[in-house]
């Protein structure tokens, strides 16, 4: 997670040459991750209980994503000794790179692919109640 961040911080900091660099990769890694566990917790639901979360529940879970990491990268600037570390995959910044552009293409997808497959669920699994 250290390198992800590392990395989206760079992003927002040299190419979108933002002011607040530090609190807008928070705010992103906190949606990208409150997407993906919303949609997935919204699939297990369904397969489990056959009932489709409303939208606040998910809501709901991508608030508390975003809080959950806003705690954890703010607390003891956790964030700023993250930047004087510089770390990287396999200590190649390349594929530190890559690994976190897909990162946030699946995380990101989850919001085109979920409701697809939440749609197939409820009428496969769920067509006899």
């Amino acid at each position: 997670m250290k390198v992800i961040y590392y990395y989206s911080f760079l992003f927002y900091k040299k190419n979108l040459k933002d002011d607040t660099p530090y609190s807008t990769t928070i705010w992103a890694l906190g949606f990208a991750e409150g997407f993906f566990v919303s949609v997935i917790f919204n699939l297990l639901v369904i397969h489990f209980f056959c009932i489709n979360m409303g939208k606040w529940f998910m809501i709901a879970i991508g608030v508390i994503c975003l809080l959950l990491n806003y705690l954890y990268f703010t607390k003891n600037g956790r964030s700023k000794k993250i930047i004087k570390q510089q770390p990287d995959f396999l200590g190649s910044p390349k594929i530190s790179i890559l690994v976190t552009t897909l990162f946030y293409i699946i995380l990101i997808s989850s919001l085109f692919w979920g409701p697809v497959y939440a749609k197939y669920l409820l009428a496969v699994n769920c067509r006899y109640l």
